[in-house]
């Protein structure tokens, strides 16, 4: 079912506004949302990422993810927040207290801002806690399943064993790094 990644009627499951904790940060990032907040948003991202040679990145396999990323990105996050904020991070799992304060202090280290620039780069982070963790460990594919709302409003779960990095408007756009990190070709 890879059409439901590239056809524009499938969208990404909506999240509620919020204004705090896991919630604010779902709200916030480009990863839950579709239209021009996606689009917003994912240029964030692209323009966090591109400050990156993934080339630097590569050779650093005995450091977390999160941590090889965070000092790239010239932040000093505790990776331990991070992981907190993972756990919580799809939309369909719970969030716990201990997880909206971890989110309180990965604002502050990205400058205190509770802005979408700070929710993307937080976003950054998560995706390389989890997901390329699992890259890095030879999990394939590193995230097995997305979903998407289909145009009849039923959700579908959509398998990613073909497509590890996604498609369409909603692709990683931190493939490269990614790879990099698990030190893998990154072309």
């Amino acid at each position: 079912m890879s059409s439901a990644l590239t056809d524009p009627r499938y969208t990404v499951p909506p999240v509620p506004a919020a204004d705090q904790g896991v919630a604010w940060l779902r709200a916030s990032v480009a990863r839950f949302c579709d239209g021009p907040a996606h689009e917003r948003r994912r240029a964030l991202v692209v323009a966090e990422l591109a400050a990156v040679d993934p080339r630097t990145l590569a050779g650093r396999r005995g450091s977390s993810p999160v941590a090889v990323l965070a000092e790239a990105l010239g932040l000093a996050v505790a990776p331990e927040d991070v992981e907190l904020v993972a756990g919580c991070y799809q939309p369909h799992t719970a969030v716990t207290p201990e997880a909206d304060d971890a989110v309180a202090r990965l604002v502050e280290a990205c400058g205190g801002v509770p802005d979408e620039r700070t929710a993307n780069r937080i976003g950054l982070l998560v995706q390389a806690c989890a997901a390329t963790a699992a890259l890095v460990a030879g999990v394939h594919p590193p995230v097995p399943v997305t979903r998407r709302v289909a145009p009849d409003g039923t959700l579908v779960v959509v398998d990613l064993t073909d497509h590890p990095f996604g498609l369409g408007a909603h692709a990683c756009p931190g493939r490269e790094h990614a790879l990099a990190i698990a030190g893998g070709p990154t072309r």
